[in-house]
């Protein structure tokens, strides 16, 4: 019997050839959306999931206080690390991780590599299995290091690592020569933990920073320095947990803090990785979502299509289903026939789909950063293709089935055509649901591009084009003489030393004092330390006071810029002359400089105060002239007369800035992409009513054009039922489209505005391109000679 279900099913292929092509057209689009989505999502979801015992690793975050709202830092005390493990029994180990960045160089190579300082419970946390050696001798032996199999075959190809000697450069600039005590085995890469080698961290912070566990003070414990992960006992109780930690701060140290530690589990972190508000995290599975739905919605689409086309031809296959139910054939037999059929179809599309996605994966590789492959061999792989065929078989496939397999065969033989009203108007709800999801899509398209446009082109209130960034490193003990070449070269307007990126003030600090504060006030402060080039450098706008001199003096008071957010933190209305304390150092406020954007526009602009001090800097900026190539070349020659262990490794500020949107710029080029797709199928569909609607009104268009009707009435006639149900689609999808765009804007501070242009521009493009569609059937069947359409009436 199913071998008579399918040849049948193939001969129907055969015979409506045309609308056989556009319904597999549309599923295969359909479906390779969904799988390169699909795969997309499964890269994203293995993040993190190799650790043994993964789900009882959590990472410590500190939770302070700022006028009553919660600011989340990932990080915690360095001091409480021993106490934690001593005091709460729920903790069985813990460690500390520090980022590391240096010049490794060995008898054949010499590079800059990113590791990381770890306690000699990393490796009992995490599932980091060696290639080569022990963990022991690491953290038992001074001067040693351990190394990843990548940087293994970089210094040493074709030999074994182990026992050979690095020399690296250490964080006060000085080298050092280590034995290599074991190498990694690859790191997955999907890990959100990635490094070339790790050094003992112990080791590090008594050399270099001894103050962060050696005072007991409330700076000490207070001071929000060093990522924690700690593994918990399998039977520990979380919430408990975080009760406890709550509290811990004051617990053990007898402050009065409003400082408090939480933990959240390591496997989910990838995903969850921003915080707002206390405990509520987002981050990546935003994407995840936003996606999935997109799929979904795309998959819906397409099955649209197929409901439509399928139940619109349904008039042709009445008789068909009236003879076999007089000779005998039951309702069941009819549905599985032409389920049958479907699946036929969708199997048909589900092949081509897998094509077009291994095809696709490349580019798609390249817009994502993403290193997909279809896993052919995968079980899992395979039942996902499988599910998603039985499932969209039985979307697309079971109101057509069952409508069909419902046909009266009495009423079916007597009538020469069979067609209920109600389906005309179900199929028309049909193409209103295709066309309101297209409109949606192609409005959040165009938002998106607008907020992206916005984003780049936004005045921050700090200059960001022209201008060079590096380290200073080793540089640091000559930097007055680095910085004297560089401005002596032609080309360079301005030059600023600052201790961190003027694009990532962010360190929250409350130890900021000054006369008439608020008794226990918890406001934070965002500082930075920089020289006295860092306003002619990046243009900001002096509103009040003075700019910081250009030499410094080695007093040891301090002179302060702050932005309005922060004079208006103080209440200061007359903030020039303030007398303030920032890290225990007093000064005074010389100027107000206006608002500028620190950190992501995500955000609020924070109370910034910026404190002159050259002495504490870590990153050179230097603003170049335009149309002067040569400028680089200058600057790199300078940078190599004092650094001679680092290689000159610069970027633009304004590259930097519009790198830290690629996840949004990513999102807008997928959702321009996907609209685009949603539009083509609901187009297949209907090019295919259209096809259909013509063949209908082949008499009318006949007796019409007999009467006197030219061809451009005729046309607007048959066309004018299509724009009807695009302008009802623009109008539910309206609504619909706002919202979605405004939730997604939400989540920035300084946003576009949504406008009218948005919905404009979709419901004409969405109106253009349906017309052109049917404007090719229904001029072929204006066209036509109305003889041919009445010759055999």
């Amino acid at each position: 019997m199913l071998k008579n279900f399918y040849k049948i099913a193939y001969r129907n292929l055969l015979r409506n050839s045309l609308f056989s092509i556009i319904n597999i057209l549309g599923l295969a689009f359909g479906l390779a959306c969904f799988l390169l989505v699909t795969l997309w999502i499964w890269d994203e979801l293995k993040y993190d999931q190799f650790h043994v015992k993964g789900e009882h690793i959590y990472k410590v975050f500190g939770e302070l206080k700022n006028e009553g709202e919660a600011q989340i830092m990932p990080y915690s005390p360095s001091a409480l690390a021993q106490p934690i493990v001593e005091k709460l029994p729920e903790v069985n180990n813990l460690t500390r991780v520090f980022p590391a960045e240096t010049v490794i160089a060995s008898d054949n190579a010499k590079f800059l590599e990113s590791g990381i300082y770890a306690d000699s419970s990393f490796f009992s946390i995490f599932s980091f299995p060696l290639q080569e050696g022990t963990v022991q001798h690491l953290f038992s032996e001074p001067g040693t290091i351990l190394i990843s199999h990548q940087l293994a075959q970089k210094y040493f190809p074709g030999e074994s690592a182990l026992g050979k000697s690095l020399s690296i450069v250490t964080p006060d600039n000085e080298k050092m020569d280590c034995k290599v005590s074991g190498v990694l085995a690859k790191i997955p890469r999907q890990s959100s933990l990635q490094f070339d080698f790790v050094m003992n961290y112990q080791w590090f912070e008594e050399k270099y920073r001894p103050w962060w566990s050696s005072l007991r003070s409330q700076w000490a414990y207070t001071n929000f320095n060093v990522t924690t992960y700690m593994k918990v006992a399998p039977e520990a109780d979380v919430q408990r947990l975080n009760e406890k930690l709550g509290t811990f701060i004051n617990d053990y140290t007898g402050l009065e803090s409003d400082d408090a530690l939480f933990v959240y589990p390591f496997s989910k972190l990838y995903l969850h990785s921003d915080f707002s508000q206390g405990r509520a995290p987002t981050g990546r599975i935003q994407y995840i979502r936003l996606f999935s739905i997109i799929a979904i919605v795309i998959l819906l689409i397409a099955c649209i299509n197929f409901m439509n086309l399928s139940t619109a031809r349904a008039g042709r296959r009445a008789k068909e289903v009236g003879l076999r139910k007089t000779v005998g054939a039951g309702k069941g037999q009819l549905l599985t026939q032409f389920l049958a059929e479907s699946f036929i179809i969708v199997l048909i599309s589900m092949a081509i789909a897998v094509t077009l996605t291994d095809i696709l994966l490349p580019g798609f590789n390249v817009l994502t950063e993403k290193h997909l492959s279809i896993p052919f061999g995968s079980t899992s792989f395979l039942l996902v293709v499988m599910s998603l065929t039985v499932f969209t078989t039985i979307l697309a496939g079971s109101y057509p089935a069952l409508y069909l397999s419902s046909f009266n065969p009495a009423k079916i033989l007597k009538s020469a055509n069979h067609q209920r009203g109600g389906l005309t108007l179900f199929r028309k709800w049909l193409v209103i649901i295709q066309f309101t999801l297209s409109i949606t899509f192609i409005v959040y398209a165009v938002v998106v591009y607008r907020q992206i446009e916005y984003l780049q082109n936004k005045d921050l209130g700090i200059q960001k084009e022209n201008i060079v960034h590096h380290f200073l490193r080793g540089i640091k003990v000559h930097k007055d003489a680095y910085k004297n070449e560089l401005l002596n070269i032609s080309g360079i307007e301005a030059v600023s030393f600052t201790e961190h990126h003027p694009f990532n003030i962010s360190n929250g600090n409350r130890h900021v004092m000054w006369k008439g504060k608020p008794e226990n006030a918890l406001i934070y402060f965002n500082v930075m330390q920089v020289d006295g080039g860092f306003m002619e450098t990046f243009g900001t706008e002096l509103l009040q006071g003075s700019n910081f001199p250009h030499h410094y003096s080695g007093n040891s008071d301090r002179y302060f810029i702050i932005n309005e957010a922060a004079a208006d933190a103080m209440m200061a209305g007359e903030p020039i002359g303030m007398e303030l304390q920032v890290w225990g150092n007093n000064g005074k406020v010389v100027g107000l400089v206006k608002d500028f954007h620190h950190q992501s526009l995500e955000k609020q602009i924070e109370p910034v105060i910026l404190v002159f001090n050259p002495e504490e800097v870590w990153c050179a900026f230097i603003r170049i002239g335009t149309g002067n190539p040569s400028v680089l070349s200058d600057i790199q020659t300078v940078y190599a007369k004092y650094e001679k262990e680092y290689a000159f490794d610069y970027s633009f500020v304004a590259d930097q800035y519009s790198k830290s949107y690629n996840d949004v710029v990513t999102m807008g080029k997928l959702s321009n992409i996907f609209s685009v797709v949603a539009i083509v199928i609901s187009c297949l569909g209907l090019f295919g009513l259209s096809v259909f609607m013509a063949e209908q009104r082949t008499k009318e268009t006949g007796i019409r054009k007999v009467l006197g009707a030219d061809e451009l009435s005729i046309v607007w006639l048959f066309s004018s039922d299509f724009l009807k149900l695009v302008s009802l689609a623009f109008i539910v999808a309206s609504p619909l489209a706002w919202l979605c765009t405004d939730s997604w804007l939400s989540h920035y501070a300084y946003r576009t505005e949504i406008g009218v242009m948005p919905f404009v521009l979709a419901g004409t493009l969405a109106a253009s391109i349906a017309l052109l569609t049917v404007s090719f059937n229904t001029f072929k069947a204006a066209l036509a000679n109305p003889v041919d359409s009445l010759k055999y009436e």
